[in-house]
């Protein structure tokens, strides 16, 4: 694998923060311990750890856009180009922004304005900061989107955010952040809403301009595959301060410290799971011919409708898991909710346990739906706030004429088996952490004890060390209940890690299906070679700190 090993150390120095405390206005308590680091002009820096560890803050202060009242510098500098920037006035601050540092920031919905056109709001940067005429201001802002890479440049510029795909707004952030050439450049988890091979394009996009540029970029992310891509020196962080710094070879291959070991063992690789021998039991998921087309059924007009997926033919047996991977788009949400029966599939057969649901009215779906159970990517949104843990397990059991006992009895074992204590039973969903939540959410599924758990994207907003415990916890219950499983998402390393077969859809159909070592390791299709080519850290074996042998 290629690293970054260009020697910097005589560049010059754009961003120097040294002992930087940040803590909570009016309180002792420190969400940032006296932090060090350097940026080198023509360097990427990259600031590593989990949720709570400090990264956005960092960020934040830099660009001093600190939430008022909430946050607030305590100690230490942050000097860019010479000038320490805690020193300045609010005013000189906004001089400062855009012109020598500019922010990408993760969601591009959020940051961009609804109501304006693209090429307007990139024009708004030139107009605020520069004395440029009206014709060389289009023209510069057409000039930088041809340098980002966005089609139909003339088209785009005359769009509105909402027109455009999650790539094409990253990319018009990018053009805002550079129209200017900024010294440094903060992206602050640029990638992670993105797929995959949109991801690689962006990471290829900032690397190229950081290179016909020379700006020294601060790249916040807990993703360790993008590191291995981007980055030229890592900072971790962890509980607010940096417990390890190094070039990223030496970083990935003799981390020191405990935590970065921890970090990087956590990561998935695209090695496949060891292989478990077919189970001769019986198919309790069975899809056959289904087809789901949304729309076109005016009552005026009869309009063709959209075709979300096509053809789709699968089974999983009890005991095994299977993964339905693909891009936003891909049709494999759709497969998933068809056969949760959230939406109805226009045509074809699915059976659960041996039982066609397909055809079943929403009445007669109802004794049946304890046979098929799902846990959804964001369980803070999928557990009712105002009940306690203990309202949401029992809440199915209830319905179904089990005795409040006997339900009771029976959450308190699954509260047990998802590795929380039975305490937890009377708390509230905002008194616990992300992954624990998604293990309330994962027992709350099996109360039920149901043939097949759907699984959509059910690690993907966790922790890297969060997801692997997950994981390993969805592993352990079927091991124990003999659940089958049917595991969405977006990521290549996680399906690898947890998958038995694989299917991966594009446009709706199935492209390719298999073992999951087949087609992970030598995958046939052209789709599936790109999606595995656009993976980042593919090469790399993070838990044992070595470069695959395959690479």
């Amino acid at each position: 694998m290629q690293f970054k090993t260009a020697d910097l150390s005589a560049a010059p120095v754009v961003l120097s923060i040294r002992q930087l405390s940040v803590g909570l206005s009016g309180e002792t308590t420190k969400v940032l311990d006296a932090i060090s680091l350097d940026v080198r002009e023509g360097e990427t820096a990259c600031l590593v750890g989990e949720s709570g560890s400090g990264k956005s803050v960092t960020s934040l202060a830099v660009m001093g856009l600190l939430q008022k009242g909430s946050l607030e510098v305590t100690g230490g500098e942050i000097v860019l180009d010479g000038n320490d920037l805690l020193r300045l006035t609010p005013s000189q601050m906004r001089r400062i922004r855009a012109q020598r540092i500019a922010m990408i920031f993760q969601e591009p919905m959020t940051a961009l304005n609804p109501v304006m056109r693209v090429g307007e709001q990139i024009a708004e940067v030139l107009k605020t900061h520069t004395d440029m005429s009206a014709g060389d201001c289009k023209a510069r802002v057409l000039e930088i989107m041809e340098q980002v890479h966005l089609p139909e440049v003339p088209r785009i510029y005359r769009s509105y955010p909402h027109q455009l795909s999650g790539g094409q707004r990253q990319r018009i952030m990018i053009a805002m952040a550079l129209v200017l050439e900024p010294k440094l450049l903060i992206a602050d988890e640029p990638t992670t809403a993105l797929d995959v091979t949109t991801q690689a394009q962006i990471l290829s996009l900032i690397a190229e301009l950081q290179e016909r540029h020379g700006t020294a970029v601060l790249f916040i992310t807990h993703d360790m595959g993008v590191v291995a891509e981007v980055a030229h020196t890592v900072h971790v962080m962890q509980h607010g301060r940096i417990v390890e710094q190094a070039p990223v070879e030496s970083l990935l291959r003799r981390p020191r410290e405990d935590y970065t070991r921890t970090l990087l063992s956590s990561v998935p690789s695209l090695v496949p799971r060891h292989v478990r021998a077919e189970s001769r039991q019986q198919e309790v998921l069975e899809v056959r011919g289904m087809r789901k087309v949304y729309g076109g059924n005016g009552w005026f007009l009869r309009r063709p409708g959209t075709l979300a997926a096509r053809d789709i033919d699968f089974s999983v047996v009890r005991g095994r898991t299977l993964g339905i991977v693909g891009e936003s788009g891909s049709g494999k949400s759709t497969v998933a909710r068809c056969i949760m029966r959230l939406v109805d599939p226009t045509e074809g057969e699915v059976r659960v346990a041996g039982i066609e649901i397909a055809r079943l009215s929403r009445r007669a779906l109802r004794p049946h739906r304890k046979h098929f159970q799902v846990v959804f990517q964001d369980p803070f949104r999928s557990l009712n706030p105002r009940w306690t843990i203990a309202m949401s397990l029992t809440e199915g059991p209830l319905n179904y004429g089990m005795r409040y006992s006997e339900s009771f009895a029976r959450a308190e074992e699954m509260i047990e088996l998802v590795g929380l204590p039975r305490d937890s039973l009377h708390r509230y969903p905002h008194q616990f952490s992300g992954g624990q939540r998604q293990r309330i959410a994962i027992a709350r599924a099996i109360m039920m004890r149901p043939d097949v758990l759907v699984a959509d994207e059910a690690v993907s907003a966790l922790d890297v060390s969060v997801q692997a415990q997950v994981l390993k916890l969805l592993g352990d219950i079927q091991q124990k209940l003999g659940v089958a499983i049917l595991f969405i998402t977006h990521d290549l390393r996680v399906a690898a890690q947890i998958c038995d077969d694989v299917i991966v859809m594009q446009h709706g159909a199935i492209v390719e299906q298999g073992p999951a070592a087949a087609v992970l390791s030598a995958p046939r299709h052209e789709y599936t070679q790109q999606l595995i080519n656009a993976a980042p850290g593919r090469h790399w074996d993070f838990a044992n700190f070595r470069e695959l042998e395959t690479a």
